[in-house]
């Protein structure tokens, strides 16, 4: 579906994977179907994923820790510009306040913003 390294526009992977074409962790049909990730907000991605405390992206980060299987994650780039890093599940999940804040620390969030921390395991 996707090529490794290739750049996507977000219209491309909305058309290819559904779900919201403005959310990070877009989900369609009740699963996250790919991770769009700003390096500013995720500086260890792709193999960390943090998740805000936002109501429907605190409830996509708890669908995808949940939900088993590999998604497709994107790097952005440029302006439309999102890079393909491969297909990655949840290794780990957690929510301790203190598992969080130094993830925040290294990131544009703030240390209450960070709701969980997703590690990540490449698949391909």
């Amino acid at each position: 579906m996707f090529e490794k390294g290739k750049s996507y526009t977000r219209e491309e992977i909305h058309a290819a994977v559904g779900g919201n074409k403005h959310s990070y962790l877009p989900r369609y049909k009740g699963r996250v179907v790919a991770a769009c990730l700003r390096p500013d907000l995720n500086p260890d991605a792709p193999e960390v994923i943090l998740c805000n405390s936002c109501p429907p992206e605190r409830a996509a980060g708890e669908q995808l820790a949940s939900q088993g299987g590999a998604i497709p994650v994107f790097l952005k780039q440029g302006a439309d510009s999102w890079t393909y890093q491969g297909l990655f599940r949840v290794a780990d999940s957690e929510t301790h306040p203190d598992v969080c804040a130094p993830h925040a620390a290294r990131s544009a969030w703030t240390r209450g913003q960070i709701k969980r921390v997703l590690r990540m395991e490449r698949q391909s």
